[in-house]
């Protein structure tokens, strides 16, 4: 019982920066499945990867996951802000290249946290709860910036991505 609340418990927490992400991302655009279910599909593979390989690789990639993950974020934050303001009062789909870097950078925590589950008795549950997790919390975001006008929303998004990256490096 322990492992499954330490489970549910880490899913929660490493997700809560695909939901910022996913509000970033969806200010004045439209939300759409496909940034959620991309970061779902990229979260499950990447944990399922690192439950496979997890027992032997720990300190090699947790040292290297969020320097990783902070540099999408901020390459993602300065795209945002170069942005043409214009751009953004038009409703957008987030593309699917949005999609898979986000993907990449909010799944690389659950792949690190998956590393620490790895050897336990929920390691094969682990991956599909964190992109369980992953996918409803990026959804969340994307509803909650469409009930949220924003001006200059380019800006504010970029400044919420490069908080997101330092929080990862610090």
């Amino acid at each position: 019982m322990k492992e499954i609340a330490t489970l549910f418990i880490t899913a929660i927490i490493v997700s809560l920066d695909s939901f910022v992400a996913g509000f970033s991302l969806s200010l004045n655009k439209k939300a759409n499945l496909t940034l959620p279910s991309a970061v779902a599909l990229i979260t499950l593979l990447l944990c399922a990867a690192t439950t496979f390989i997890g027992r032997y690789f720990v300190a090699l990639f947790e040292d290297y996951a969020n320097v990783l993950g902070a540099v999408m974020l901020t390459l993602l934050a300065i795209i945002n802000l170069l942005k043409q303001e214009e751009q953004q009062f038009t409703l957008q789909n987030v593309t699917i290249g949005e999609s898979l870097v986000i993907g990449i950078a909010v799944g690389m925590d659950a792949s690190i946290a998956n590393l620490t589950l790895a050897t336990g008795s929920t390691a094969f549950v682990a991956p599909i709860v964190f992109a369980v997790t992953h996918y409803f919390t990026m959804l969340l975001g994307q509803i909650l910036a469409r009930k949220i006008a924003i001006p200059k929303s380019n800006v504010f998004s970029a400044v919420i991505l490069f908080a997101l990256a330092i929080t990862k490096i610090v």
